[in-house]
């Protein structure tokens, strides 16, 4: 055997090494360092490679050495960058050899912690660009959980903690009030059109399915998740009875001051510790929030640069469409502050895509590709929602 091809060998069991040692890690630890020690093991697994594939060895140990996906691993809580659907559902490019009526594939989620290894390296064509990571919306932030139908569950209401210390008499009596509510299945989906063209090529599946098709299906759950309102389906996490509101503070005080959305993000979070009992842990905004909260400046018209890492007051942002809604003619930019445990995205059937032959495509040359899901939302401690409708004032169109 070729020195290095050895050497390859070597480089890809240290590459497999890395990963398990994330992925076994506990839900506790630190993955920096864990992190740090992938990154550099698969840039020498890298080196190696081109090595033996420019000395023409490299075709031999494929077989054998397994590549992570492009991209390396996110900061610790979040998806891999490598995640791709495509690759999931129809193979590697190099293996593939198209798709006709009556396909159908699952595409599971991976855990946060996890890295998707494909089974042999892919023949990447650098003349293809790279395309979007799968996006996380507030949907993908609540506590996920299987289930085989709907789920009945009890919902807190108000509560009284009047836990204290005793010596003698009656204890401390608390109250909390229960109501029972049930979270309904239902699909979530859309279909294209396809050419028998693209239904053969691997990048065109690839530019559809995860550019397309599995980010419209995400955005769709999180609108769901946020603002639905299907009382046979999912109704959203601020249309549920028990959500604290908030109002942005616009009336001056006797310095003239007003509240900026970086303060209504702090006092929302307050609002939640005190009334649920939970930590906040994560706040979703609209799009045009997040640029407010961005371009927000000193005096001296310095940036403030307050958001750091994406979190803002130790709360992990998620910038979601989903908040940004119309109602009667106005627009509204909203943002959400919450603790996560607050809510559980319920899924019975996993997204998965399918191919199929709708009127007269068959002498067509042409396909229906269908994605979708079933989910259902069971929002069991309401208060541990903070929903400002209006985070910031109606904005002009930036086109």
């Amino acid at each position: 055997m070729d020195p290095r091809e050895v050497q390859l060998h070597a480089a890809g069991r240290a590459l497999n090494a890395a990963v398990e040692a994330i992925q076994t890690a506990p839900p506790t630890a630190n993955l920096a360092p864990l992190e740090a020690a992938f990154r550099d093991a698969k840039a020498e697994y890298e080196r190696c490679r081109d090595n033996a594939e420019i000395a023409g060895v490299a075709a031999a140990a494929k077989r054998f050495v397994p590549t992570p996906v492009r991209g390396g691993v996110f900061a610790s809580g979040d998806l891999p960058h490598g995640f791709n659907p495509t690759e999931q559902a129809f193979g590697s490019r190099e293996a593939f050899k198209g798709v006709t009526a009556g396909f159908r594939a699952v595409i599971t989620l991976p855990s946060r912690r996890a890295l998707t290894i494909p089974s042999h390296p892919a023949l990447v064509d650098q003349s293809v660009p790279a395309f979007a990571d799968y996006p996380r919306g507030f949907a993908d932030t609540l506590i996920q959980a299987p289930t085989e139908g709907s789920v009945t569950f009890l919902r807190r209401g108000v509560r009284t903690n009047a836990a204290a210390q005793w010596a003698t008499g009656d204890k401390a009596e608390s109250s909390y009030t229960w109501t029972e509510a049930t979270a309904p299945l239902t699909w979530i989906a859309h279909h294209t059109p396809i050419s028998k063209t693209e239904a053969s090529d691997w990048d065109q599946l690839d530019a559809i399915v995860r550019n397309e098709m599995m980010i419209g299906l995400a955005q769709a759950k999180s609108v769901a998740a946020l603002v639905g309102t299907n009382a046979a389906g999912i109704v959203g996490v601020t249309n549920t009875a028990g959500v604290q509101p908030y109002t942005a503070n616009t009336v001056a005080d006797a310095d003239g001051n007003t509240d900026n959305v970086y303060d209504s993000i702090r006092r929302m979070a307050t609002k939640v510790f005190l009334v649920s009992g939970f930590r906040p842990t994560h706040v979703a905004m609209s799009p045009q929030v997040k640029e407010k909260l961005d371009l927000l400046k000193g005096e001296d018209g310095h940036y403030l640069a307050i958001t750091v890492g994406d979190r803002v007051w130790n709360l992990v942002i998620v910038e979601d469409t989903g908040l940004t809604t119309v109602d009667g003619g106005a627009t509204h930019y909203g943002a959400i502050v919450y603790a996560n445990i607050g809510a559980t995205w319920y899924t019975k059937e996993t997204d998965n895509v399918e191919i199929g032959l709708v009127d007269d495509q068959f002498i067509n040359n042409a396909y229906t590709l269908l994605a979708e899901g079933r989910n259902a939302l069971a929002v069991k401690y309401p208060d541990a929602f903070c929903y400002c409708e209006d985070a910031i004032p109606e904005v002009a169109d930036p086109s």
